[in-house]
């Protein structure tokens, strides 16, 4: 080989090693701390040419989703709101998952056991599943995971106690209880504070305000979180799907773009700009600009069941900690009106007293609903003058970041203030929010939607560490309602405790919102479960 030969020889190598090195910097999510904001990338514009062989039609490689609410955290199990939901379903798993008849399906689990008495469960995971950082699933990282989860999680401390989760051998999960549960399989579903598995490594590691890092099983994996800008994920490539027909959450899901930035868009206006100048393909759209959107053919208008909403009271704030104010605010909530305030059309809310939706027949209830949306200013007057109300001032929380809560409040001030109740609204961003709706010395009244469970147990405003609801009555009947067994047992249970539920007060239903949202035709297989979008299984094309 001549000298010149080997400078050349040389200098590929060296360019073959930088090559190399950068592409795996890119493949493990190494952060880009010059990136300010999302577009277009090289992935992108290589696999320009990629065509759907059913459509025929040419694929975009990435997607860019509006968030319509700041997000705090992305420690599933801490996760408070529907922004950090829509985002840590793609990269996180549980041993379950809800269809969209809100039934639990396996999902890292592949099957399970349960005693005749309702008390022991055996969990068997799915071999071969891996991590984001290459390490494969065992069981030590599922109750690992778990248990982490069940002390942070306040549905699930409520539920399991002190029980733990203990891993049999490298694939077999149990838990076993002091007492029947007939809630569990739910809450290893739920999608807030979600009982998500992370490496145990990850878990052990953990420090007061999250994980360190977020390593799931998804389909999508963590590349960069630009605060309040966006969060970008791409395609886990080694990404094992469970078996069965994609349904809510549940079934197969598969990664059919390389990158989504979950963009925070939290002005409602600029959002939907935002959409009408083509930067987006999925938008919330209010009534005012329905009429921009409704006929037009490239454009999906679908009507979702998204939450319901309710007012809780500080059971430890001067005046509330007292039943009588609670009572008085009962009789006086016109939800007709509330509603109207925050869909601005009867066609997007529908009256309910109970705490479930009547679609979930097994926990839908109407005891105790000669309580419910009473419009009775008069009588609220009289239980605030037999209280010895003295025109003390009624803090109300909220926050700007999300319409619905600061609309809703703006409601309930103009009904308070009518009856002669001083009032005081208290505005603030909406992790800020969070935090000061935790504080027992900040709030009288906090008005918020609710992504609603598939059991009572799941209800956050019945936990002592949510609304500060300390009842042992209240404690006692939701105890009985998880240990029934029986669906007649249910029921009587489940009725008992609603009841109390109106008796007690710890809070007041308005009722339950839909939502339209817009869909360009070039964004193809989305679905939502609980208002919350899943994005695995979604195609996005090109546009012409």
């Amino acid at each position: 080989m001549n000298h010149h030969s080997s400078k050349w020889t040389i200098a590929f190598l060296i360019f073959v090693l930088l090559l190399t090195g950068c592409s795996s910097n890119a493949a493990n999510g190494t952060n880009n701390s010059n990136i300010s904001s999302p577009g277009p990338t090289d992935a992108a514009s290589a696999d320009a040419n990629v065509v759907d062989a059913n459509e025929g039609k040419e694929l975009a490689t990435e997607l860019k989703f509006p968030l319509d609410q700041s997000i705090p955290t992305l420690d599933p199990h801490l996760s408070l709101g529907g922004s950090n939901s829509t985002v840590v379903l793609n990269v996180f798993e549980g041993l379950f998952s809800f269809n969209s008849s809100y039934e639990p399906v396996p999902s890292l689990a592949e099957s399970y056991e349960v005693s005749e008495d309702g008390k022991n469960y055996v969990f068997h995971l799915r071999q071969g599943i891996t991590f984001h950082n290459g390490k494969e699933l065992k069981a030590e990282d599922a109750a690992a995971s778990l248990n982490r989860w069940k002390e942070l999680a306040p549905r699930a401390k409520s539920s399991f106690g002190e029980s733990e989760f203990e891993a049999q051998d490298d694939y077999t999960v149990v838990l076993n209880l002091n007492e029947p549960k007939n809630d569990t399989l739910a809450q290893l579903s739920h999608v807030l504070n979600f009982a998500a598995i992370m490496p145990k490594e990850v878990v052990e590691s953990a420090g007061p305000d999250g994980v360190k890092e977020y390593i799931g099983t998804g389909p999508f994996k963590l590349v960069e979180w630009k605060a309040d800008q966006y969060i970008h994920v791409s395609k886990f490539e080694n990404y094992q799907s469970p078996d069965g027909e994609s349904d809510g959450f549940a079934g197969k899901r598969e990664a059919l773009v390389n990158d989504i930035y979950f963009t925070l868009a939290l002005d409602n206006a600029t959002r939907f700009s935002s959409f009408l100048a083509g930067d987006f393909d999925y938008v919330d759209v209010s009534i005012d600009n329905l009429p921009l959107v409704e006929n037009d053919d490239s454009i999906e208008l679908v009507k979702d069941l998204s939450t319901d909403f309710n007012l809780i009271f500080n059971k430890k704030s001067p005046l509330f900690s007292d039943i009588a104010y609670r009572q008085a605010v009962a009789a006086l909530v016109n939800a007709e009106e509330i509603l109207l305030g925050i869909t601005s059309t009867p066609d997007l809310y529908r009256l309910n007293p109970s705490y479930m939706y009547e679609e979930n027949a097994k926990w839908y209830s109407e005891a105790g609903s000669e309580a419910y949306n009473q419009s009775n200013p008069e009588e609220a007057k009289r239980l605030l003058a037999e209280a010895g109300y003295n025109g003390e001032v009624v803090r109300l929380l909220t926050t700007k970041d999300t319409g619905s809560f600061y609309n809703a409040s703006l409601m309930l001030q103009a009904q308070l203030e009518a009856i002669g109740v001083k009032t005081q609204l208290d505005i603030y961003d909406y992790a800020t929010m969070l935090t000061k709706r935790a504080d027992a010395t900040a709030w009288d009244i906090y008005l918020g939607p609710f992504i609603v469970p598939s059991t009572p147990s799941q209800l956050l405003y019945l936990n002592p560490s949510y609304g500060f609801a300390e009842d042992a009555k209240l404690a006692e009947l939701l105890k009985k309602a998880t240990a029934a067994l029986t669906d007649e047992e249910i029921k009587e249970a489940n009725d008992e405790l609603q009841a109390y539920v109106w008796e007690y007060l710890g809070n007041v239903k308005i009722g339950d919102t839909y939502r339209y949202k817009a869909i360009r035709s070039n964004l193809q297989g989305v679905t939502t479960l609980y208002g919350i979008p899943n994005l695995s299984n979604t195609k996005v094309y090109k546009k012409s």
